[in-house]
């Protein structure tokens, strides 16, 4: 039989709507794990230093915060301690047309409201995380299946999973579902089996940023300002759809970060060396020739995260999903709660989002 452990909440998933959960119930002393398929924190919140630089940190996954629309996200920026600045908009815009067509727009950028996190937005995990109990984050533990005990006594859920080739069972009370629900829907055995309804809804729920990949060109200078160009981009003819200035507010890293307009399936036919190539020929096109001085490239593919994606993700157009607003957000009677951006009622996809989903799940496991 496999060893068991026993604790009063689990969340499974340790992103933002996980840690921000645990965090929320160890400050009330509630006897609270994470479990985290993946070998870290921060699910879909990626922010890599590059270079060796401990404040080149690179957000390869979300990266804007809009002050105005996001007061969740202010507060907890500010019980942590954590600063924002403006992102770079100085200078002119391209928008390429064409192959042969670069059209140029002073004060017309779409990011005048748009800001950054300092030292990325993996600083809110870390700081999060470093305020959980010790061993309070089980990481490599992928959960298999959840189990509903319909007798009188002994513990409510039983959750079976996998660590390092070992069958760790878990009982608990309650369960914050703090994952994608067409990730739960694909990787999580259910017994009793949940409803159709309920299975069908989750598949058809697209997992934000399953579809993106994320190219970010690192330089010694930034380049393009001296150009008068504010580095941000639009083009019709990709394969970058989109690319900003994403170097630091410390000017220690000096960044060109872009969206792939391709589809997973096509990343895939190309591979990434083919990619690489066709990015920085576009690049030539549209900043010229010091667009080659690049000195290190980072590349993060969603389509990829086996813990992110799912077959059905591959065939998602890289855009900003619609969520469902009736999703069902607890199962077997308050015994589950679901977490994460994907079942915000109002802010799905957004790193609001996640803090919206994990304060309503707090509100249910009190309830």
């Amino acid at each position: 039989m496999p060893a068991t452990e026993h604790y009063s909440i689990i969340i499974i998933g340790a992103g933002l709507s996980g840690l921000f959960t645990a965090w929320n119930l160890q400050h009330k002393e509630c006897d609270a794990i994470i479990l985290e398929a993946r070998n870290r924190t921060g699910g879909r919140i990626l922010s890599p230093h590059v270079n060796g630089n401990i404040d080149g940190c690179i957000d390869m996954g979300p990266a804007w915060v809009w002050p105005e629309f996001q007061p969740r996200l202010q507060q907890l920026l500010s019980k942590l301690g954590i600063e924002t600045f403006k992102q770079n908009t100085n200078g002119d815009m391209l928008y390429e047309m064409d192959a042969n067509t670069i059209e140029r727009y002073s004060d017309q950028s779409s990011h005048e409201m748009s800001f950054r996190i300092v030292g990325g937005v993996n600083k809110i995990i870390k700081a999060l995380q470093t305020e959980l109990p010790e061993n309070s984050v089980h990481l490599n533990t992928q959960v298999t299946s959840i189990e509903k005990n319909n007798s009188t006594s002994g513990s409510p859920l039983r959750i079976h999973t996998q660590r390092g080739g070992k069958s760790i069972d878990y009982t608990t009370d309650k369960i914050v579902l703090a994952l994608p629900p067409r990730l739960t829907q694909s990787t999580i055995n259910f017994s009793p089996e949940l409803p159709i309804d309920i299975f069908k809804l989750w598949e058809s729920t697209p997992t934000w940023m399953a579809g993106h990949c994320k190219i970010a060109f690192i330089y010694d200078k930034p380049f393009w300002r001296e150009q008068k160009l504010s580095g941000e981009v639009f083009s019709r003819l990709g394969p970058l759809t989109e690319i900003y200035d994403g170097s630091t507010i410390e000017d220690s890293t000096f960044a060109l970060t872009s969206f792939v307009g391709l589809s997973a399936h096509q990343r895939k036919q190309l591979g990434p060396e083919q990619l690489i190539k066709m990015c920085q020929a576009q690049l030539l096109r549209l900043f010229g020739e010091e667009s080659k001085t690049v000195k290190d490239i980072q590349i993060k593919d969603w389509s990829l995260e086996q813990h992110t994606t799912t077959a059905v993700d591959l065939s998602t157009t890289p855009h900003h999903p619609q969520y469902p607003a009736n999703m069902p957000r607890t199962l077997w009677d308050n015994q589950i709660i679901l977490a994460g951006t994907e079942v915000a009622r109002e802010h799905g996809g957004y790193i609001e989002g996640a803090l919206e989903s994990a304060e309503e799940a707090l509100t249910l496991l009190n309830s």
